[in-house]
């Protein structure tokens, strides 16, 4: 009965670990997938960027970004690596109490048969049982025997049962091991394309490097473009505040106009003026922070928000009002949120623009091509707004921003993480 009661135990014991164990496999095996198909995307990015000979800030950040998920790639086999270390320490302990319980199990029926023996050389049962005092001690005996034949085959049924769970228990040792060793495997491929990639990326930085004074007129340009953008952008919000405005005092003049005695309160001449339905649109608008839709279905974020370093050009900042994203030639471009078109316009540097209006936000898409929507169109969720330009480099790229009135605000605290 002791042995059972150990055996039961550790069964308990080791499944607790298995079912944890479990948990985390599943987990780390869809961080991988998840980050594979990130770095196919990536791929197909950096092979479009390819096409053209000539090194581009396009390439160098594509490759950067290549690189982090390379890191991401590796830290998670890393990571499998440790589980698969410690799922087989616990295999081992795993089988070395299995093997403890068989041996203890052994020794025990080893011992039920000796005994068995002894009674039957020293008296045969049916005089062991015939020769009892009463019909009581009889039965006794009777018992007794039956308790013991069935003790010694369930002995054995235990012995069968454990031999084979510490079979089963080897054997996942076994697996374990040829896992980690094609695991092994794996990463040492992805270390070797990480190196690469590394090299690529240098090798890129220094070409852009000769070409500075290149880089630098391009970078004007490119100031010159977004400064526009911006102008254009500051206009809209601040022509659809006024607009806002001239309506709130129409009705506001019709309100006092009707009633004398009525306050009225003061106007905020920052902000647009909703009506109940414009309000509840930006409400659920302002819903959506940190689990915003991205306007394209793949991609990566290759300029972020606010003031930083040029990825080439050294003592260099720039300040972006949205966020860059990189992404495959000739994808859709689509609204995060559905709301009113308030502006479709064309800017030289940066293709098209198109500003859409959800109550007091507007959400910005620029170096668009094949624009498929109009100024005051309705647009549904998800709906098309136009196709990501391409470079002459060769790079794909959209700008997206998000503003609240007339605040600039971080697209990447508004977009669900990808």
């Amino acid at each position: 009965m002791s042995c059972l009661i150990i055996g039961i135990g550790f069964e308990g014991f080791g499944q607790k670990n298995a079912n944890t164990t479990s948990s985390k496999r599943v987990q780390l095996e869809a961080a991988k997938r998840a980050n594979l198909q990130k770095i196919q995307e990536l791929n197909t990015i950096i092979e479009k960027t390819e096409q053209s000979k000539e090194a581009s800030v396009g390439k160098v950040t594509a490759i950067g970004e290549r690189i982090e998920k390379q890191n991401q790639q590796i830290n998670l086999l890393s990571e499998n690596q440790q589980l698969l270390s410690q799922e087989i320490i616990d295999l081992q302990q795993a089988s070395s109490k299995l093997a403890g319980n068989l041996d203890k199990l052994k020794a025990e029926y080893a011992k039920m048969i000796y005994a068995s023996a002894k009674v039957s050389t020293q008296f045969n049962k049916l005089s062991f049982l015939f020769s009892s005092a009463d019909f009581n001690q009889l039965a006794r005996r009777y018992q007794y025997l039956k308790q013991y034949s069935e003790s010694r085959e369930k002995q054995a049924v235990l012995i069968q049962k454990t031999r084979s769970e510490l079979l089963t228990e080897q054997h996942k040792i076994l697996q374990r091991k040829q896992e980690q060793a094609a695991i092994l495997k794996e990463k040492v491929t992805q270390i070797d394309n990480l190196e690469h990639l590394k090299q690529k990326h240098t090798d890129l930085v220094a070409q852009l490097s000769t070409k500075e004074q290149q880089l630098k007129s391009q970078l004007e340009a490119k100031k010159k473009s977004v400064s526009n953008l911006d102008r254009m952008i500051a206009q809209i919000v601040e022509r659809e505040i006024k607009r806002s405005q001239q309506r709130e005092q129409r009705a506001k003049a019709a309100l006092e106009k009707g009633n004398q005695n009525k306050v009225i309160s003061k106007q905020d001449n920052e902000a647009i003026s909703m009506n109940a339905e414009e309000n509840k649109l930006a409400t659920s608008f302002a819903s959506l922070k940190g689990r915003m839709p991205w306007p394209v279905s793949s991609g990566f974020i290759s300029d972020h928000f606010g003031v930083h370093n040029h990825p080439v050009l050294k003592r260099i900042k720039l300040n972006n009002n949205g966020v860059d994203i990189q992404t495959g030639a000739g994808k859709d471009v689509k609204v995060v949120y559905k709301g009113i078109v308030q502006s479709v316009i064309s800017i030289p540097g940066v293709n098209m623009m198109v500003a859409v209006q959800h109550g007091d936000y507007f959400t910005v898409y620029s170096k668009l091509s094949n624009v498929t929507v109009s100024n005051g169109q309705s647009v549904a969720s998800g709906q098309k707004l136009g196709v990501v330009a391409t470079d002459s480099d060769g790079t794909s790229e959209m700008n997206f921003q998000v503003w609240k009135n007339a605040t600039k605000q971080n697209p990447e605290q508004w977009l669900r993480g990808r």
